[in-house]
C-alpha cells in the first residue's frame, strides 16, 4: 500500500513538472518573445530605457526605474530571466544587470523597438 502511495505521488509531481514546462512553451507561442542567449547588443534609448538588440530587425525596449546611467557600461550588461523567453509586456523576473560585481536593475516594461527600415529593403 505503501509503494502504491509512493508511486501515485512521484506520477503526481512528475505530471506537474510536465504541465508546468508546456505552460511556459505555449505562453511563449503567439508571442513577441527572445530568449536571453540571443541578445547580440545594449544600448541606451532615454534615461530609463534599454535597448536590447536581438538581430538585425529585431529589437527591444527594457525599462528600469533607475536611470540607465547608474549602469556601469564599462563592464559586461547581461539580462537575467526567471523564464526560458522574454516576452513584450511586464517585466516582472527580468533583471538587467551591470557592473562589477554585476547590479541588477529590475525590468518594469518591455517593448518592441519600432523597426526603422524602409519599406522595400
Amino acid at each position: 500500500m505503501l509503494r502504491k502511495l509512493a508511486a501515485a505521488a512521484a506520477l503526481l509531481a512528475l505530471g506537474a513538472c510536465a504541465s508546468a514546462t508546456t505552460d511556459t512553451a505555449s505562453s511563449a507561442e503567439g508571442r513577441d518573445c527572445f530568449r536571453t542567449v540571443d541578445v547580440r547588443g545594449y544600448g541606451v534609448v532615454d534615461e530609463h530605457r534599454i535597448r536590447a538588440r536581438v538581430s538585425t530587425s529585431r529589437e527591444y525596449y527594457l525599462t528600469i526605474a533607475q536611470n540607465t546611467r547608474d549602469l556601469d557600461w564599462n563592464h559586461a550588461i547581461a539580462i537575467r530571466s526567471t523564464t526560458s523567453f522574454i516576452c513584450v509586456g511586464n517585466g516582472a523576473g527580468v533583471q538587467v544587470l551591470g557592473g562589477d560585481p554585476a547590479i541588477p536593475y529590475q525590468v518594469t516594461r518591455i517593448e518592441r523597438a519600432p523597426d526603422d527600415t524602409p519599406p522595400g529593403s
